[in-house]
Protein backbone atom coordinates (compact mmCIF):
# COMPACT_ATOMS: atom_id res chain seq x y z
CA UNK A 1 0.00 0.00 0.00
CA UNK A 2 1.65 3.28 -1.09
CA UNK A 3 2.14 5.96 1.53
CA UNK A 4 -0.55 8.65 1.64
CA UNK A 5 0.30 12.35 2.14
CA UNK A 6 -2.53 12.54 4.68
CA UNK A 7 -0.53 10.21 6.91
CA UNK A 8 2.20 12.82 7.22
CA UNK A 9 -0.44 15.46 8.01
CA UNK A 10 -1.90 13.25 10.74
CA UNK A 11 1.54 12.71 12.27
CA UNK A 12 2.11 16.46 12.28
CA UNK A 13 -1.19 17.03 14.12
CA UNK A 14 -0.27 14.41 16.71
CA UNK A 15 3.37 15.48 17.02
CA UNK A 16 3.15 16.73 20.65
CA UNK A 17 1.72 13.42 21.89
CA UNK A 18 4.29 11.46 19.89
CA UNK A 19 7.12 13.56 21.33
CA UNK A 20 5.80 13.00 24.87
CA UNK A 21 5.77 9.24 24.41
CA UNK A 22 9.29 9.24 22.99
CA UNK A 23 10.46 11.25 26.01
CA UNK A 24 8.70 8.71 28.21
CA UNK A 25 10.59 5.85 26.54
CA UNK A 26 13.93 7.63 26.83
CA UNK A 27 13.38 8.52 30.49
CA UNK A 28 12.41 4.96 31.38
CA UNK A 29 15.36 3.53 29.44
CA UNK A 30 17.69 5.79 31.44
CA UNK A 31 16.18 4.56 34.72
CA UNK A 32 16.58 0.92 33.65
CA UNK A 33 20.16 1.55 32.50
CA UNK A 34 21.03 2.97 35.92
CA UNK A 35 19.47 -0.07 37.54
CA UNK A 36 21.46 -2.40 35.32
CA UNK A 37 24.72 -0.65 36.20
CA UNK A 38 23.89 -1.00 39.90
CA UNK A 39 23.27 -4.74 39.74
CA UNK A 40 26.20 -5.61 37.46
CA UNK A 41 28.91 -3.83 39.46
CA UNK A 42 31.49 -6.44 40.51
CA UNK A 43 32.16 -7.31 44.16
CA UNK A 44 35.68 -5.89 43.86
CA UNK A 45 34.36 -2.57 42.54
CA UNK A 46 31.79 -2.35 45.32
CA UNK A 47 34.38 -3.18 47.97
CA UNK A 48 36.80 -0.61 46.56
CA UNK A 49 34.17 2.10 46.43
CA UNK A 50 33.01 1.25 49.97
CA UNK A 51 36.57 1.37 51.29
CA UNK A 52 36.98 4.81 49.79
CA UNK A 53 33.72 6.00 51.32
CA UNK A 54 34.63 4.69 54.79
CA UNK A 55 38.14 6.16 54.62
CA UNK A 56 40.52 5.87 57.57
CA UNK A 57 37.63 5.07 59.90
CA UNK A 58 36.95 1.75 58.21
CA UNK A 59 40.56 0.72 57.65
CA UNK A 60 41.33 -2.26 59.89
CA UNK A 61 37.87 -2.13 61.47
CA UNK A 62 35.45 -3.11 58.67
CA UNK A 63 35.72 -6.10 56.36
CA UNK A 64 34.62 -4.19 53.26
CA UNK A 65 34.64 -7.28 51.04
CA UNK A 66 32.23 -9.09 53.34
CA UNK A 67 30.05 -6.01 53.78
CA UNK A 68 29.90 -5.47 50.03
CA UNK A 69 28.80 -9.09 49.54
CA UNK A 70 26.03 -8.66 52.13
CA UNK A 71 24.77 -5.55 50.34
CA UNK A 72 24.87 -7.15 46.89
CA UNK A 73 21.67 -6.73 44.89
CA UNK A 74 19.84 -10.10 44.79
CA UNK A 75 19.10 -9.84 41.08
CA UNK A 76 22.84 -9.76 40.35
CA UNK A 77 23.07 -13.38 41.45
CA UNK A 78 19.93 -14.51 39.60
CA UNK A 79 20.57 -15.18 35.93
CA UNK A 80 16.90 -14.90 34.94
CA UNK A 81 16.49 -11.54 36.69
CA UNK A 82 19.63 -10.07 35.18
CA UNK A 83 18.69 -11.30 31.73
CA UNK A 84 15.20 -9.78 32.07
CA UNK A 85 16.57 -6.36 33.05
CA UNK A 86 18.97 -6.47 30.07
CA UNK A 87 16.11 -7.50 27.77
CA UNK A 88 13.90 -4.73 29.18
CA UNK A 89 16.56 -2.13 28.39
CA UNK A 90 17.01 -3.49 24.86
CA UNK A 91 13.22 -3.37 24.34
CA UNK A 92 12.98 0.26 25.44
CA UNK A 93 15.91 1.26 23.23
CA UNK A 94 14.39 -0.53 20.23
CA UNK A 95 11.07 1.27 20.65
CA UNK A 96 12.84 4.61 21.14
CA UNK A 97 14.82 4.20 17.91
CA UNK A 98 11.87 3.09 15.79
CA UNK A 99 10.54 6.67 15.50
CA UNK A 100 7.28 6.72 13.50
CA UNK A 101 7.39 2.94 13.08
CA UNK A 102 5.69 2.71 16.47
CA UNK A 103 2.91 5.11 15.54
CA UNK A 104 2.15 4.29 11.87
CA UNK A 105 0.69 1.01 10.62
CA UNK A 106 -0.65 -0.07 7.26
CA UNK A 107 -3.40 -2.67 7.09
CA UNK A 108 -2.56 -5.11 4.26
CA UNK A 109 -5.42 -5.90 1.86
CA UNK A 110 -7.51 -8.77 3.18
CA UNK A 111 -6.45 -8.36 6.82
CA UNK A 112 -8.69 -7.14 9.63
CA UNK A 113 -8.30 -3.59 10.88
CA UNK A 114 -8.83 -4.73 14.47
CA UNK A 115 -6.04 -7.32 14.22
CA UNK A 116 -3.59 -4.72 12.89
CA UNK A 117 -4.38 -2.30 15.73
CA UNK A 118 -4.16 -5.07 18.33
CA UNK A 119 -0.71 -6.04 17.02
CA UNK A 120 0.51 -2.43 17.03
CA UNK A 121 -0.67 -1.84 20.60
CA UNK A 122 0.84 -5.13 21.80
CA UNK A 123 4.16 -3.99 20.33
CA UNK A 124 3.92 -0.59 22.02
CA UNK A 125 2.85 -2.27 25.24
CA UNK A 126 6.24 -3.90 25.53
CA UNK A 127 7.43 -0.59 27.00
CA UNK A 128 5.00 -1.03 29.88
CA UNK A 129 5.92 -4.72 30.14
CA UNK A 130 9.58 -3.72 30.44
CA UNK A 131 8.80 -1.20 33.17
CA UNK A 132 6.73 -3.75 35.07
CA UNK A 133 9.43 -6.40 34.81
CA UNK A 134 12.14 -4.11 36.20
CA UNK A 135 9.82 -2.91 38.97
CA UNK A 136 9.07 -6.55 39.88
CA UNK A 137 12.78 -7.38 40.00
CA UNK A 138 13.41 -4.44 42.28
CA UNK A 139 10.45 -5.26 44.54
CA UNK A 140 11.37 -8.92 44.86
CA UNK A 141 8.14 -10.31 43.33
CA UNK A 142 9.63 -11.20 39.93
CA UNK A 143 8.11 -14.20 38.13
CA UNK A 144 10.06 -15.27 35.06
CA UNK A 145 7.10 -16.90 33.27
CA UNK A 146 4.96 -13.75 33.58
CA UNK A 147 7.42 -10.88 33.29
CA UNK A 148 9.78 -12.25 30.64
CA UNK A 149 6.96 -12.87 28.15
CA UNK A 150 5.74 -9.27 28.59
CA UNK A 151 8.84 -8.11 26.71
CA UNK A 152 7.83 -9.94 23.54
CA UNK A 153 4.20 -8.83 23.40
CA UNK A 154 1.98 -6.95 25.85
CA UNK A 155 -1.65 -6.81 24.73
CA UNK A 156 -3.79 -3.74 25.34
CA UNK A 157 -6.17 -5.81 27.45
CA UNK A 158 -3.41 -6.17 30.07
CA UNK A 159 -2.63 -2.45 30.33
CA UNK A 160 -3.51 -0.71 33.59
CA UNK A 161 -5.42 2.55 33.79
CA UNK A 162 -2.16 4.50 34.20
CA UNK A 163 -0.68 2.82 31.13
CA UNK A 164 -3.77 3.59 29.06
CA UNK A 165 -3.53 7.24 30.06
CA UNK A 166 0.06 7.21 28.77
CA UNK A 167 -0.85 5.52 25.46
CA UNK A 168 0.69 7.08 22.33
CA UNK A 169 -1.40 7.86 19.22
CA UNK A 170 -1.71 5.58 16.21
CA UNK A 171 -2.09 6.51 12.55
CA UNK A 172 -3.58 3.64 10.55
CA UNK A 173 -3.65 3.54 6.76
CA UNK A 174 -6.48 1.22 5.64
CA UNK A 175 -8.39 0.44 2.47
CA UNK A 176 -12.02 1.55 2.60
CA UNK A 177 -13.19 -1.98 1.85
CA UNK A 178 -11.49 -3.19 5.08
CA UNK A 179 -12.79 -0.35 7.24
CA UNK A 180 -14.78 -2.16 9.93
CA UNK A 181 -14.27 0.42 12.65
CA UNK A 182 -16.76 -0.98 15.16
CA UNK A 183 -14.14 -3.50 16.29
CA UNK A 184 -11.95 -0.64 17.56
CA UNK A 185 -14.35 0.25 20.39
CA UNK A 186 -12.40 -1.91 22.85
CA UNK A 187 -9.30 0.27 22.40
CA UNK A 188 -10.94 3.66 22.93
CA UNK A 189 -9.97 4.05 26.57
CA UNK A 190 -7.60 6.13 28.66
CA UNK A 191 -5.93 8.68 26.39
CA UNK A 192 -5.51 6.54 23.27
CA UNK A 193 -6.13 8.32 19.98
CA UNK A 194 -6.41 6.66 16.57
CA UNK A 195 -6.44 8.34 13.16
CA UNK A 196 -7.63 6.24 10.22
CA UNK A 197 -6.36 7.28 6.79
CA UNK A 198 -8.94 5.71 4.47
CA UNK A 199 -7.83 4.71 0.96
CA UNK A 200 -10.61 4.41 -1.63
CA UNK A 201 -14.40 4.19 -1.24
CA UNK A 202 -15.85 3.21 2.13
CA UNK A 203 -19.22 3.14 3.85
CA UNK A 204 -20.69 6.61 4.51
CA UNK A 205 -20.42 6.74 8.30
CA UNK A 206 -18.05 3.97 9.51
CA UNK A 207 -17.38 5.72 12.85
CA UNK A 208 -21.02 6.38 13.78
CA UNK A 209 -21.23 3.28 15.97
CA UNK A 210 -18.25 4.49 18.04
CA UNK A 211 -19.97 7.65 19.33
CA UNK A 212 -20.18 7.43 23.14
CA UNK A 213 -20.45 10.23 25.74
CA UNK A 214 -16.76 10.37 26.64
CA UNK A 215 -15.15 9.60 23.28
CA UNK A 216 -14.11 12.14 20.65
CA UNK A 217 -15.19 10.89 17.20
CA UNK A 218 -14.64 12.67 13.88
CA UNK A 219 -14.99 11.98 10.17
CA UNK A 220 -13.45 14.62 7.93
CA UNK A 221 -11.67 15.15 4.62
CA UNK A 222 -9.55 17.97 6.03
CA UNK A 223 -6.40 16.88 7.95
CA UNK A 224 -6.18 20.35 9.55
CA UNK A 225 -9.23 19.49 11.66
CA UNK A 226 -7.29 16.73 13.43
CA UNK A 227 -6.00 19.43 15.77
CA UNK A 228 -9.29 19.12 17.67
CA UNK A 229 -8.62 15.44 18.30
CA UNK A 230 -5.05 16.15 19.41
CA UNK A 231 -6.25 18.73 21.93
CA UNK A 232 -8.89 16.44 23.47
CA UNK A 233 -8.08 15.02 26.93
CA UNK A 234 -9.33 11.47 26.58
CA UNK A 235 -9.82 8.66 24.07
CA UNK A 236 -10.66 9.55 20.50
CA UNK A 237 -10.77 8.38 16.92
CA UNK A 238 -10.84 10.24 13.63
CA UNK A 239 -11.07 9.10 10.03
CA UNK A 240 -9.81 10.98 7.00
CA UNK A 241 -12.49 9.83 4.55
CA UNK A 242 -13.22 10.33 0.83
CA UNK A 243 -15.44 13.21 -0.24
CA UNK A 244 -18.59 11.09 -0.58
CA UNK A 245 -18.76 10.22 3.12
CA UNK A 246 -20.49 11.88 6.04
CA UNK A 247 -18.48 14.56 7.79
CA UNK A 248 -19.16 15.11 11.47
CA UNK A 249 -17.53 15.63 14.84
CA UNK A 250 -18.62 14.40 18.27
CA UNK A 251 -16.82 16.53 20.86
CA UNK A 252 -17.58 15.61 24.50
CA UNK A 253 -16.13 18.94 25.63
CA UNK A 254 -18.41 21.08 23.46
CA UNK A 255 -20.56 23.55 25.36
CA UNK A 256 -23.39 23.33 22.85
CA UNK A 257 -24.29 20.45 20.57
CA UNK A 258 -21.78 17.67 21.07
CA UNK A 259 -22.43 16.06 17.69
CA UNK A 260 -22.29 18.39 14.70
CA UNK A 261 -22.85 17.06 11.16
CA UNK A 262 -21.21 19.07 8.39
CA UNK A 263 -22.29 16.82 5.52
CA UNK A 264 -24.71 13.91 5.21
CA UNK A 265 -24.68 12.01 1.88
CA UNK A 266 -27.76 10.63 0.17
CA UNK A 267 -28.66 7.37 1.88
CA UNK A 268 -30.28 6.00 -1.31
CA UNK A 269 -27.19 6.40 -3.52
CA UNK A 270 -25.28 3.46 -2.10
CA UNK A 271 -23.79 0.18 -3.24
CA UNK A 272 -22.31 -2.73 -1.21
CA UNK A 273 -18.78 -2.01 0.04
CA UNK A 274 -16.43 -4.43 1.79
CA UNK A 275 -19.13 -6.83 2.92
CA UNK A 276 -21.49 -4.08 4.12
CA UNK A 277 -24.85 -4.18 2.40
CA UNK A 278 -26.74 -1.08 1.29
CA UNK A 279 -29.12 -1.57 4.22
CA UNK A 280 -26.25 -1.62 6.72
CA UNK A 281 -24.77 1.57 5.28
CA UNK A 282 -28.16 3.28 5.41
CA UNK A 283 -28.43 2.21 9.04
CA UNK A 284 -25.13 3.98 9.79
CA UNK A 285 -26.54 7.20 8.37
CA UNK A 286 -29.82 6.80 10.26
CA UNK A 287 -27.87 6.25 13.49
CA UNK A 288 -25.82 9.37 12.87
CA UNK A 289 -28.95 11.45 12.23
CA UNK A 290 -30.59 10.07 15.37
CA UNK A 291 -27.58 10.87 17.53
CA UNK A 292 -27.43 14.41 16.16
CA UNK A 293 -31.08 14.99 17.07
CA UNK A 294 -30.69 13.68 20.64
CA UNK A 295 -30.60 16.51 23.23
CA UNK A 296 -27.13 16.90 24.79
CA UNK A 297 -28.58 16.55 28.30
CA UNK A 298 -29.87 13.08 27.47
CA UNK A 299 -26.47 11.97 26.24
CA UNK A 300 -24.51 13.48 29.14
CA UNK A 301 -26.86 11.91 31.67
CA UNK A 302 -25.52 8.45 30.89
CA UNK A 303 -23.24 7.51 33.82
CA UNK A 304 -19.68 6.49 33.03
CA UNK A 305 -18.85 2.94 34.06
CA UNK A 306 -16.75 2.72 37.20
CA UNK A 307 -13.06 2.54 36.33
CA UNK A 308 -13.65 3.54 32.71
CA UNK A 309 -10.69 5.55 31.49
CA UNK A 310 -12.90 7.22 28.86
CA UNK A 311 -14.29 9.69 31.39
CA UNK A 312 -13.39 13.16 30.16
CA UNK A 313 -12.96 14.41 33.72
CA UNK A 314 -9.78 12.39 34.08
CA UNK A 315 -6.87 14.60 33.03
CA UNK A 316 -4.04 13.27 30.92
CA UNK A 317 -0.60 13.31 32.54
CA UNK A 318 1.07 16.67 31.98
CA UNK A 319 4.57 15.16 32.03
CA UNK A 320 4.36 11.54 30.84
CA UNK A 321 8.12 10.94 31.00
CA UNK A 322 8.38 11.97 34.63
CA UNK A 323 5.16 10.12 35.47
CA UNK A 324 6.34 6.78 34.12
CA UNK A 325 9.81 7.17 35.59
CA UNK A 326 8.26 7.81 39.00
CA UNK A 327 5.87 4.90 38.48
CA UNK A 328 8.76 2.61 37.60
CA UNK A 329 10.48 3.45 40.87
CA UNK A 330 7.44 3.29 43.11
CA UNK A 331 5.32 0.60 41.36
CA UNK A 332 2.29 2.83 41.50
CA UNK A 333 -1.10 1.63 40.26
CA UNK A 334 -0.33 -2.07 39.92
CA UNK A 335 -3.56 -3.13 41.66
CA UNK A 336 -5.31 -3.97 38.39
CA UNK A 337 -2.47 -5.78 36.64
CA UNK A 338 -3.89 -8.27 34.17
Amino acid sequence: MPSDPRTAAALEALAPAIASFRALLQSTATEVEHRLVAITTTAEDRAGRMAGELGPFGAGRVDVARLAALLQQPEATNGHMLETVEHALATLRELTMSENGVHVIEVPPGERLQDAVEWALARIGRAFGAARAVAAVRAGNYRFADHARSLGSFAFGRWTRTERMLAPPLVVQVNGSELNAAGLAAYLDGNLKIVLVVIGPCSPAPLARLVTPGTFVMQTNDPARLKRLAEWNGPGIAALVPDGCARFAHDPAATGARLVIDHLPDAAARRPIGGLSVAQQQEELRLLSTLASTPPAAVSAAPAAEGNGAASATPAPTDPAAKLAAWLLSQADLSDVG
